[in-house]
């Protein structure tokens, strides 16, 4: 390459050519399926109040997992820290690149959603501030990498930019009232200045890096981690091999999810107490926080799925393929961490939402919201089940070691979902629409039905599982499928075609046991 900054936005584009694109259609699934449901509910209507809060919601949704695609493809800037470069130019072509793509995706991402639903969202101002905003958070992950710092910088930069992103829709403090049409004069020279103000601390990050300086501590993550962990008793041995890799496991990642549930309640809560103080939206927040679930499922899938040396790579470590355990042992326990992580976060929501309910509406604090009053018997069950296929399908693929190839499988699913949207939109007889939709629900659900019988055939014969496990998730499923069809029978309020599409979720859902031993040997023997 002919020079530094052509050569760093080659390789982001390079290593990034199967995930970017996959992860700037995957930010668009919740949209996509949250507008299309209120579409088929009734429609869509731009000037309700509603949808400025669903816009501002689904605007930083999307930002976030375009951005943390963007920031895994880069890479840290560490890995460059030999080569002749100055901190100032290194810091600048890491960003740069980031942040026009940043830009290009949003627009993107808010002119399909228009032109597909009449939304006539804002262009401009989200773009920026989403551009704005990953220079910011890039800044605080270098400045406080490898510290327990980590979590107070980025606290600090979210409630920054989403209060001043909220503050252009309204008052910073109070219900939004307007779309953000115009980006003023003043809006133009508050985002420079916040761009110029994280390429500052991000500069002084890399150079606190590149120094090996460290952040002071006062011993609170040595205290955090003395409580959550404490070490095993000198003396006692572990019982077997699996029983230390559990541990270890659960050491590595099992605290991911219940730390991310329990920090984005207690900023929930802290935002309430500052701006609300209303119980019944306390108990709706709760409730959305039941169906964020899935999306917190979607990052700790990551984090489950990855046996590589960091972050960024996927393919096993070699230290741990080399240790004297079997596949299929090493694989249930990677699957049994998962299952006790997310069990520990949803009984950590539905306690604290329990308390909530129990202090504010029978004392008459609160009334109940009334979308909870409406709420369909497979609500609460859901919370947990499809957290749990999410987590189930996303480690099964990371498990691999394959990202490139799951990245560009990913791009080719969410691929033919828009272009069916398109196509029942702008080619298909309005009176056809709904048995075409209803049709492609159901074959998913069937797909992944046989999908799913397929990996437990392969399972068993390579003999990574016995009969009794078999027979155990079979009985689990047909249970499962048997009270959902059931429920279906009592009141067939939705179409039949969701319940399939259900039944094929509830077959993901047990597939790690099969599923799990032959993606880690795939991995495992290179």
């Amino acid at each position: 390459m002919r020079s530094i900054p052509l050569a760093l936005t080659w390789e982001l584009l390079h290593r990034g050519r199967w995930t970017l694109p996959a992860a700037a259609l995957g930010a668009n699934v919740m949209p996509l399926l949250l507008l299309t449901a209120l579409r088929s509910e009734g429609g869509v209507d731009p000037g309700d109040p509603s949808m400025l809060i669903i816009h501002i919601v689904l605007a930083q949704i999307s930002m976030l997992c375009f951005a943390s695609a963007l920031y895994a493809a880069q890479g840290p800037p560490s890995r460059l820290f030999a080569l002749p470069v100055t901190n100032a130019t290194l810091v600048a072509w890491h960003l740069v690149p980031s942040m026009v793509l940043m830009v290009l995706h949003s627009l993107a991402s808010t002119a399909v959603l228009n032109a597909l639903f009449d939304l006539d969202w804002p262009l401009w101002g989200p773009a920026f501030v989403g551009a704005v905003g990953y220079a910011a958070v890039a800044a605080a992950l270098w400045l406080t990498e490898r510290t327990g710092w980590i979590l107070v910088g980025l606290t600090f930069v979210a409630t920054v930019l989403g209060l001043w992103l909220k503050s252009r829709y309204g008052g910073a403090f109070s219900q939004p009232s307007h779309q953000w049409r115009e980006v003023t004069p003043l809006d133009a020279v508050t985002l420079l200045a916040m761009g110029a103000i994280a390429w500052s601390v991000a500069v002084l990050g890399v150079a606190r890096s590149r120094r090996s300086d460290p952040l002071p501590a006062f011993g609170i993550v040595a205290w955090i981690q003395r409580l959550l962990d404490p070490a095993p008793r000198l003396g006692r041995p572990f019982r077997s091999p699996a029983e230390a890799q559990l541990w270890f496991e659960w050491r590595k990642k099992g605290w991911a999810m219940p730390i991310i549930v329990a920090f984005s309640m207690l900023i929930g809560l802290a935002g309430w107490l500052v701006f609300s103080r209303n119980g019944t939206e306390l108990l709706t927040a709760f409730y959305i926080a039941g169906v964020l679930m899935s999306v917190w499922a979607l990052v700790i899938a990551l984090i489950m799925g990855n046996c590589g040396r960091d972050d960024g790579h996927y393919e096993i470590a070699s230290f741990l393929s080399t240790r004297p355990i079997a596949t299929t042992d090493l694989a249930h326990i990677i699957v049994k961490t998962a299952g006790q992580s997310l069990l520990v976060s949803w009984i950590l929501w539905a306690a604290v939402f329990l308390v909530a309910y129990l202090l504010l509406v029978p004392t008459r604090l609160a009334a109940l919201p009334t979308d909870m009053q409406l709420l369909p018997w497979w609500y609460w069950p859901a919370t947990l089940i499809a957290p749990w296929a999410i987590i189930a399908a996303g480690m099964s693929a990371g498990l691999t070691g394959r990202a490139n190839l799951w990245a560009a499988l990913l791009l080719l699913v969410i691929s033919l979902w828009i272009g069916t949207l398109l196509f029942t939109r702008y080619w298909l007889p309005q009176q056809d629409r709904d048995w075409f939709l209803h049709g492609c629900t159901a074959a998913v659900g069937v797909l992944l039905v046989v999908l799913t019988a397929w990996v437990f055939i392969a399972a068993r014969r390579r003999e990574f599982i016995s009969w009794p496990t078999v027979g155990t998730a079979s009985t689990l499923w047909a249970a499962l499928a048997v009270v959902a069809i059931g429920g279906w029978l009592l009141k067939p309020a939705e179409p039949f075609a969701v319940t399939v599409f259900m039944v094929g979720v509830l077959a993901l859902a047990i597939s790690p046991l099969a599923c799990a031993p032959l993606a880690l040997a795939w991995n495992r023997n290179r």
